[in-house]
């Protein structure tokens, strides 16, 4: 059994890892939704000022305001008024070559389907085969699942744009159901 999940999870996971790809690079829902500054120097320039490292920055930082009822007035004004931003920075910069990254995907896309395919073993009663359709089924749950949980909390609490998280739910979900149809055909062949 061990082997039929490395086999489901290297398979599943190099499918989501395809299609991941496909999505951020040739469709349009997620690179549609980035958008430039119309001074990329100006803000590049006043980031590298005013970041003390690099870390996930928020404009305005409310939690640099517990304990401080006036800040914490005046920071929620300036949050309703915008802008709001979120941002992951990076003083020391990042490779362009995207190799690095592309691998810890990869393997983090292979595990993820390994544990889903274990978990679809863990279904099955008393040792038996799943039919193919409810297999696909369970796996495009799960990815349904992740999808909601991954993505909605961005939009949610940070304002990341409806389209964008969408557009990941669309990601996540058709990768899974991708997946699940792989899964579905290795877990059940001996």
């Amino acid at each position: 059994m061990v082997q039929r999940i490395i086999k489901c999870g290297l398979v599943g996971g190099l499918i989501l890892f395809i299609w991941g790809a496909v999505s951020w690079t040739v469709l349009p829902w997620q690179k549609g939704q980035m958008k430039s500054f119309s001074s990329e120097s100006d803000v590049r320039s006043t980031i590298a000022d005013n970041a003390n490292s690099s870390g996930l920055y928020v404009l305005p930082n409310l939690h640099k305001y517990a304990g401080d009822p006036e800040g914490m007035a005046s920071a929620r004004a300036k949050m309703a008024e915008g802008p709001y931003i979120v941002a992951a920075v990076s003083l020391e910069g990042r490779n362009p070559n995207m190799m690095g990254s592309s691998v810890q995907s990869l393997i983090l896309k292979i595990v993820a389907a390994c544990l889903v395919t274990w978990l679809l073993f863990k279904t099955r009663q008393n040792g038996g085969q799943l039919e193919f359709n409810a297999s696909v089924k369970f796996v495009t749950v799960v990815g349904i699942v992740v999808a909601l949980l991954a993505t909605i909390p961005y939009g949610i609490w940070f304002g990341f744009p409806g389209h964008f998280v969408i557009g990941s739910i669309i990601e996540i979900v058709f990768g899974w159901f991708f997946a699940g149809l792989a899964i579905a055909k290795l877990a059940n062949h001996k």
